[in-house]
């Protein structure tokens, strides 16, 4: 990943702590920022955010040698235009190798999101439900407020990521 300027990094830094907040709610879950994701033999990346389940079904990957190996649940990028051409290569590279979401804040006044969740083999950008919220299918009970997400409130998304987590999911 290129350096990140210092707003992409509070962004960045933002996003994590909501992530990170539902990880020490949901078991099974491993979260890393700034870590290398080998895709393949010859394509690797090292995304703002990586999430990964541990055990089950839902299992992609695994941690090898300090880097993931296999594409993991889900990844989470900051940007600051949709331009951008690590965000483009990415996006490709990601939907290609089978990260099943791959959720992407432009840094922008207000922030612009972009969720794309994997289906069969393309990428369709996630809509919030008729609530607002973004419901993840990578991360069960993970629920974003869209409007909080985008003004940065996030005393809002926390507490909407309390609520999705109180609620019964299957994580095996």
């Amino acid at each position: 990943m290129a350096e990140l300027g210092v707003h992409q990094s509070a962004l960045l830094t933002d996003l994590a702590l909501c992530i990170n907040r539902y990880r020490l709610f949901s078991p099974g879950w491993y979260v890393c920022v700034m870590a290398k994701v080998q895709l393949s033999a010859e394509e690797w990346e090292v995304p703002g955010l990586v999430a990964m389940v541990n055990y089950g079904r839902k299992k992609q990957c695994e941690v090898r040698d300090e880097v993931f190996q296999g594409p993991p649940n889900f990844v989470l990028d900051v940007f600051d235009s949709p331009d951008d051409e690590d965000f483009l290569r990415r996006r490709d590279r990601f939907c290609k190798s089978g990260v099943h979401e791959y959720f992407v804040a432009i840094n922008d006044e207000p922030v612009t999101l972009l969720w794309y969740r994997l289906e069969g083999a393309n990428y369709r950008l996630v809509e919030p439900d008729d609530d607002g919220i973004l419901r993840s299918q990578a991360l069960p009970n993970l629920w974003l407020p869209q409007k909080a997400l985008q003004d940065r409130d996030w005393w809002a998304v926390l507490g909407c990521i309390e609520r999705g987590v109180s609620r019964r999911a299957d994580f095996s």
